[in-house]
């Protein structure tokens, strides 16, 4: 990368890590490797991101948010609240499957990094419930859902179907199976039982 001509911003930084780590694996790549690639001292770095962990933090961050990016949309479909769950929960199931296919590679070194980066998942994990209770509370106006806590019932849900999200969990041949009968059931627990 030639940054003759381009100044250094986190963004920069991000992308050549991401090359470093596909390079090297998460456990042999280290700032000195990035600012090399960069051609900038690794003092340069420390400006952006204060050490390894930090800037293994953000790579890990962003690759969290590109691959669930998707889940986004789904917020904003125009479907009823149960559709638009079993829309969410499906695609928080396969995001994570279908990245360890298309980039096995990548997965293992984010899988890898994601273990060590606790306050990342657990950001992740907030947003993931975040998202499911504004379904749910869609539902409940709607008249769909009922549900005395908006709040318990979306991390209720995010713990029932968390098991999919597991690279344990992709190579089952009754995984499908499994995710529509697992959010069936969340499905019919939340219904109001006045509808």
């Amino acid at each position: 990368m030639n940054l003759d001509k381009i100044s250094l911003d986190k963004e920069i930084i991000l992308n050549t890590t991401d090359e470093v780590i596909r390079r090297f694996g998460p456990d042999k790549a280290n700032i000195t490797d990035v600012a090399k690639l960069l051609k900038v001292s690794h003092a340069a770095i420390y400006r952006y991101y204060n050490g390894k962990t930090a800037l293994w933090n953000a790579v890990t961050e962003r690759w969290l948010a590109r691959l669930h990016a998707s889940s986004n949309d789904i917020l904003i479909e125009d479907s009823p609240a149960d559709i638009k769950l079993y829309h969410l929960l499906e695609n928080f199931a396969e995001a994570k499957r279908l990245s360890a296919i298309n980039d096995p590679e990548m997965f293992a070194n984010y899988i890898k990094l994601a273990r060590n980066s606790m306050e990342v998942i657990e950001k992740v994990r907030e947003d993931g419930i975040n998202k499911i209770e504004k379904i749910i509370l869609q539902g409940i106006t709607e008249g769909v859902f009922f549900a005395e806590s908006s709040h318990q019932a979306a991390k209720s849900v995010y713990l029932a179907t968390s098991v999919f999200i597991h690279p344990d969990s992709f190579e089952d041949p009754n995984r499908k199976q499994n995710i529509d009968s697992v959010v069936n059931l969340l499905l019919s627990g939340l219904r109001n039982p006045n509808k």
